[in-house]
């Protein structure tokens, strides 16, 4: 028997089948019946080759099983009973629904007027054309691939792999979700788009995680709204993780540049070089506050010591981000100017901006749209009054 005749009697039992599922969605049909085809002729010469049982007669008894004639076989033509081989087509139809999860077919519904049906026969059957024209491409397209084994190898390990997708799919949700809800977070936590910072945060990347996964196991597959809106967020995590890892880079690389916590804690029983600057308590100080006899506190007091040098607490020029007690995000500081235009570092307190509020080098920001120097947040914003200061200070 020739291959194509071969292949005349697969496709005429596998569309036999295929009208006993047409109760479902095409989507669903193409679902169960893709490749069904080729499995069939598979199953057949790898078991002893096809069993030819005669010839077509005339009124050909196998429609009676469901199995139409193959197209353009004439009476007197070799013929293959598949149903000896694969059972009826209704029952192996019935075997793609149970193996799919799905329940038996009910009830018939009401016929429709001639014409609606063959307008809705029409509309399906070219849906499913194209359905199948785009199953067949792909197929075509890999199969270079498939016939390697290094392709297949490397197709295997790709449907391998998708587990680890389902993962990070759920995280792309949670760093969309939080860029959409929290838009002022990134002031504060610029990392905490990417990595939650606090319980509620753990908990719902936990659950979009949960509902990736169960999305890939197949959460909704049954129903046609569900399918096609997980396949909508499906489209937008792909189209948002190459964005979503690039700034993620950035933020972590900018975290590790920007020095973290600058305090040096120096113990008295470790020999440590000595660092320029101010400290107290062994740590390094990054600004001064000074406050009048009344406690009020004073704007750009210049500070020497008792030989005339200015006194300096930072000695990065602005280069380094310094944290501050009880303020999120990290200040970098600048000097101030003298009449004759030279920069004194021992102007006090020193101004500055926050971290965050810095644009990246390279980002268009003209110098005329940075933020303006400002004071960073007093320890207290007033002293304890000395002892006379009504009376200008004097005590007596």
């Amino acid at each position: 028997m020739t291959t194509a005749l071969l292949l005349d009697h697969v496709s005429a039992y596998a569309a036999a089948v295929r009208s006993h599922l047409v109760d479902l969605p095409p989507e669903q049909v193409e679902d169960l019946t893709d490749g069904l085809e080729a499995d069939l002729a598979e199953a057949l010469e790898d078991r002893e080759g096809p069993v030819v049982t005669g010839e077509i007669p005339i009124g050909w008894a196998g429609a009676a099983a469901g199995i139409p004639a193959p197209p353009g076989a004439a009476p007197g033509a070799s013929m293959i009973d598949l149903t000896r081989r694969f059972g009826p087509a209704a029952a192996y139809a019935a075997e793609l629904r149970a193996a799919a999860g799905l329940e038996p077919p009910g009830p018939t519904p009401p016929a429709r007027p001639r014409r609606l049906r063959g307008r809705l026969a029409r509309r399906m059957g070219a849906t499913r054309t194209r359905v199948l024209e785009l199953a067949s491409g792909a197929r075509g397209a890999l199969a270079p691939v498939l016939a390697t084994p290094l392709g297949r190898r490397v197709v295997t390990s790709l449907v391998a792999l998708r587990p680890l997708w389902w993962v990070v799919r759920g995280w792309v949700w949670f760093v969309l979700g939080v860029s959409a809800l929290w838009t002022g977070f990134a002031r504060y936590h610029p990392l905490g788009f990417y990595v939650p910072m606090h319980v509620g945060a753990w908990l719902l990347l936990a659950a979009l995680v949960v509902l990736s996964i169960a999305i890939g196991r197949g959460l909704g597959a049954q129903r046609r709204w569900a399918r096609r809106g997980f396949a909508a967020l499906n489209v937008v995590a792909v189209l948002a993780l190459p964005t979503t890892l690039s700034n993620f880079d950035n933020e972590l690389r900018r975290e590790l540049l920007s020095g973290g916590t600058e305090y040096i804690e120096v113990p008295v029983y470790e020999q440590v070089p000595v660092v320029d600057g101010v400290y107290v308590d062994g740590m390094l100080v990054s600004n001064l506050f000074v406050y009048d006899a009344d406690g009020n506190p004073l704007e750009r007091v210049q500070i020497f010591d008792d030989r005339g040098r200015p006194v300096r607490t930072t000695y990065d020029d602005g280069d380094s981000a310094w944290s501050l007690p009880g303020v999120v995000d990290p200040w970098v500081f600048s000097p101030d100017t003298t009449a004759d235009g030279r920069e004194r570092w021992n102007v006090y307190p020193l101004l500055g901006v926050p971290l965050g509020e810095m644009g990246d080098p390279g980002d268009g920001v003209e110098p005329s749209d940075a933020p303006e120097p400002r004071t960073p947040p007093r320890p207290f914003e007033k002293a304890p009054a000395l002892v006379g200061a009504d009376a200008g200070g004097a005590t007596g």
